[in-house]
């Protein structure tokens, strides 16, 4: 095609044709940038194609861990809630002085009981190793960076509460050793799936009665409540906001398709 040109224009020059030949190769200069215009324009738009399939990607794994995580939030919610029941009910029979029960027991020894929440943020890592610009919806991009850097951070230790004053596991398990012991007359055995049956003794509450008049007991359990009250609003709060950037993402991936 360069030799047919080139030919061209040598006859144009032979021929003594010279305005012709500054026509012809003023063509052929608009034609190769034109050519060049194209091919750069077909390249950004593969470029650009490229990058709104990783942005599409980057969406899907992102929805991926939000919808496990709040699984896993909601599921602890539940886990909460029960043990905020029966330490209600824990804190009213000790107050009334209720006759000693299993019931009784068990609910001092879940009393206190954690649940730590491990939210899954690989999707998140990943794109901050690409570059949180490679998301071109600013809002969304706030609001996905907001949820894993404040959000979810906090479920990491408690949703921030792992450093307070008052911790239940720590404050409860003094009283828990103080009250409970081993009953070596009653045996019982616990099957595990990779180990062998273990023989354990069932744990009761040494003194009743002196349970009844701790005090102590009483309002570190009522402490425990309030601070596992606080713990479940933040969680529900989270789901919220989970649910918030699910939409936006949902949104994005719609309009995609």
């Amino acid at each position: 095609m360069i030799k047919f040109f080139r030919k061209i224009r040598q006859n144009l020059l032979q021929e003594g044709k010279t305005t012709k030949y500054f026509k012809y190769a003023i063509g052929e200069i608009f034609l190769v940038v034109i050519g060049i215009l194209i091919a750069l324009q077909i390249n950004n738009w593969n470029e650009n194609r490229k990058i709104k399939s990783l942005e599409t990607q980057i969406y899907k794994e992102l929805k991926s861990d939000l919808l496990q995580t709040k699984n896993d939030i909601k599921e602890t919610i539940l886990q909460h809630k029960k043990v905020l029941k029966s330490s209600q009910q824990l804190i009213i029979d000790i107050s009334n002085k209720k006759p000693y029960s299993d019931s009784i027991y068990r609910y001092f020894g879940d009393s206190g009981k954690e649940f730590k929440i491990i939210p899954k943020t690989s999707a998140f890592e990943n794109l901050k190793n690409i570059g949180l610009n490679t998301l071109s919806n600013d809002s969304l991009r706030i609001s996905i960076t907001n949820l894993f850097q404040l959000d979810l951070k906090r479920l990491e230790d408690e949703l921030g509460l792992e450093n307070s004053s008052f911790n239940i596991r720590e404050d409860l398990y003094p009283h828990q050793m103080k009250n409970l012991f081993l009953d070596t007359n009653e045996p019982a055995n616990y099957g595990f799936k990779h180990t062998d049956t273990i023989k354990v003794f069932k744990l009761k509450i040494k003194n009743y009665e002196e349970l009844l008049k701790d005090n102590d007991l009483l309002k570190t359990l009522q402490l425990s409540l309030w601070t596992r009250s606080l713990i479940v609003n933040d969680e529900v709060e989270t789901v919220e906001a989970i649910d918030n950037v699910l939409d936006g993402i949902n949104e994005e991936l719609k309009s995609r398709d």
